[in-house]
């Protein structure tokens, strides 16, 4: 599937486009006929209702915007949309390479596009209509027509000098015609995207070994966060063996654990069994959360899985000697297994979704057989002398039902995401760490609701980065058996590098090359 991130630039003046503008990408178009099912849209937008980007006093707006999404030169397509203004000044401290100022943000942002090698998808919309700019006595009159006249200068540069255009840009009447005239160019791009993929596809590929030698020495200063998906349920599975809940030999994929409730709870459409998230949802609504929930312990508490092997990566991670933040969003208990087994003391951090708590995370320090309930910005650990799990879509919880928490019906994705934006669901010690560390992904797929909540908590972080001391570049690494090639440019275009191998080979060869 087909994760595409449109970024909205624009003033406040054309708020009625910037909202039909969202409508189209995120609920429109992966709901269109031909579409459906083949695509996940995202859109990039500062002043998002369900989201909106906080604005710190210490930070001026754009540099607010550009922390809490991501760039512009970062997303699939960016769509830029004026009106009567171009927007507010930037800083005299941001200025073009040149040292030139940029006229507002919405230029820096469409110049940002513009410079990314290779450049997103750019559509450039221009309502037509002469604004209002009311009285002349107005204090405000000079200032409404000096921005006029910028958005004038800023379409001068789609002209040659003899008048002829040298750039497209699309010009229309009324917010709804702006919405049609997207909703047609938006779905051509889609569906060029999804060709190209296709085209990709049948083309053989030369798969590169993981650079085993970075990794090792990424793990043995602790320099790396293993973030780990549900892809680890195939470790130590053959190929052609499928999950069989009445002889429990391995974990449930995502899709095995959707299908497996789709059968209990006669979920009724054929095309979306293996999405567990609706699968998930359907169940909470048809019985109760409490039912989902006991579910959910009957197959992936330890007692039920007490007869499954733990995956290599889980013990392997046990045997690394410095600490590690790892995170994790899967829901057993099988990591915590394997560092016990090894005898090697780890704090527990679990995202948790019961209201009663509020925003509060679930915090066992080591050994601890009760929780504290720290805010996620009050949590202090030191991850210099201590290894920390996250769940971060919660967790079953061996001795007792009491703190159980998962994210895995939409409207608990949906409250993640939310509280993900307004900096509540990651505790801060923690995104402060991945700043200047190698991002180490391990079994996630596009399809995932979980994939996507890790994306929207880490997109600040997928960018090449050079490191503090210097300009080496700060690598990231996805390893799975396979990946799409709509995957490969997916995981390309953030930054990160991805290498096919089997999370079994490549832990094997890591174990070998490890210092003992």
């Amino acid at each position: 599937m087909l994760h595409l991130r449109f970024f909205l630039s624009s003033p406040g003046d054309v708020a009625d486009e910037r909202t039909f503008a969202q409508q189209v990408i995120e609920q429109e178009l992966p709901k269109d006929p031909l579409l459906r099912g083949q695509i996940t849209c995202e859109a990039m937008r500062w002043d998002d209702p369900a989201a909106p980007v906080s604005m710190p006093a210490t930070l001026s707006p754009q540099d607010a915007v550009n922390r809490g999404l991501a760039k512009p030169s970062e997303c699939d397509a960016v769509i830029v949309i004026l009106w009567s203004r171009l927007g507010t000044r930037l800083p005299d401290t941001c200025t073009r390479p040149d040292g030139s100022p940029y006229l507002s943000g919405t230029e820096w942002e469409y110049e940002d596009a513009l410079a990314a090698k290779p450049p997103p998808f750019i559509l450039v919309y221009h309502r037509k209509g002469k604004p209002d700019f009311g009285d002349p006595n107005d204090p405000d009159f000079d200032e409404r027509v000096q921005q006029f006249r910028r958005v004038k200068t800023f379409f001068d540069r789609f002209r040659n000098p003899d008048g002829s255009l040298k750039g497209g840009y699309a010009e229309y009447d009324t917010p709804q015609e702006f919405r049609d005239r997207l909703r047609l160019d938006l779905r051509a791009f889609i569906e060029h995207q999804l060709a190209a993929g296709k085209t990709d596809a049948r083309a053989p590929r030369i798969k590169a070994p993981p650079p085993y030698g970075r990794i090792v020495k990424a793990l043995n200063s602790g320099m790396v966060v293993p973030i780990i998906g549900n892809g680890i349920s195939h470790s130590g599975r053959p190929p052609d063996v499928r999950w069989n809940p009445q002889e429990l030999r391995f974990l449930p994929s995502g899709a095995e654990l959707s299908l497996f409730l789709a059968d209990d709870t006669e979920f009724p459409s054929e095309k979306e069994r293996d999405q567990l998230a609706e699968v998930a949802s359907y169940y909470e609504a048809f019985h109760t959360r409490d039912a989902l929930h006991e579910r959910l312990r009957q197959i992936l508490a330890p007692q039920a899985v007490a007869g499954v092997a733990i995956p290599s990566l889980y013990g392997f991670l046990a045997e690394v000697s410095r600490p590690l933040l790892i995170i994790t969003s899967n829901y057993d208990t099988q990591i915590e297994q394997a560092f016990r087994a090894a005898q090697r003391p780890y704090d527990l951090v679990v995202y948790s979704e019961l209201k009663d708590l509020g925003n509060a995370v679930l915090w066992w320090p080591h050994g601890a057989a009760q929780p504290q309930t720290p805010a996620p910005n009050e949590l202090y650990i030191d991850l210099d002398t201590t290894t920390v799990i996250f769940k971060m879509h919660g967790s079953i919880l061996p001795e007792t039902s009491e703190w159980d928490s998962f994210v895995i019906t939409e409207s608990d994705y949906v409250e993640l995401l939310s509280r993900i934006a307004s900096k509540s669901a990651i505790p801060a010690l923690f995104a402060t760490h991945c700043r200047d560390r190698n991002l180490l992904f391990l079994g996630y797929s596009l399809r995932d609701w979980s994939f996507r909540t890790i994306l929207q908590s880490l997109n600040r972080f997928f960018a090449k980065r050079a490191a503090a001391a210097g300009d080496d570049e700060i690598q990231s690494w996805a390893i799975d058996d396979q990946f799409s090639e709509l995957e490969l440019k997916f995981w390309q275009k953030r930054g990160v590098y991805p290498y096919e191998v089997t999370i079994d080979e490549f832990v094997r060869t890591l174990r070998s090359r490890m210092t003992p």
